[in-house]
């Protein structure tokens, strides 16, 4: 072989190598403010007291957190007065506040509420409110901003092991 194979062949080891490290490099971050969508940390609160129990702004809890939020039930507008009915008795245990970046890129860095999360004591029902502010473009009545969800034990123990 020639010099100008060597060459060729140096500078193809040299791109695939580059290629190599570039693809390795990323792996030290696991997730993107996408990836969160764009959540920044949650704190939880006693809902007898309001007294802060924890902040939690650990990436991984965060987005274990945005997927049980993925809350799916198709009939879930027609059950909103049933499962609201279902919470008169119910005692709140915890709120789970998320709190978003801001999405201005200047000005105030202030994290923003998103949505609040109240727990319940003994049952699988949740209520979520989303916070006024989160919605820039519009004003909405309140009761308009609350749903409420009947998540799976897997979810409701997910939510709960968050505050302990």
């Amino acid at each position: 072989m020639n010099k100008k194979s060597y060459f060729i062949i140096s500078i193809l080891l040299v791109f695939g190598l580059c290629i190599c490290a570039g693809c390795s490099a990323g792996q030290g971050q696991k997730y993107t403010r996408e990836d969160l969508d764009n959540l920044a940390e949650i704190k939880i609160y006693s809902a007898e007291d309001h007294e802060l129990i924890k902040t939690i702004s650990d990436e991984e809890q965060l987005y274990q957190y945005n997927q049980c939020m993925l809350f799916e039930d198709s009939d879930i507008e027609e059950r909103q007065d049933e499962l609201e009915k279902d919470l008169d008795e119910a005692k709140e245990q915890y709120d789970l506040i998320s709190y978003k970046y801001p999405v201005a890129r200047f000005g105030g860095k202030e994290l923003e509420k998103n949505t609040t999360i109240t727990l319940y004591e003994n049952t699988n029902i949740v209520k979520m409110t989303v916070a006024e502010e989160s919605i820039k473009s519009l004003s909405i009545p309140e009761e308009f901003l609350i749903f409420y969800y009947e998540l799976s034990e897997e979810e409701i123990n997910f939510f709960r092991s968050l505050a302990e």
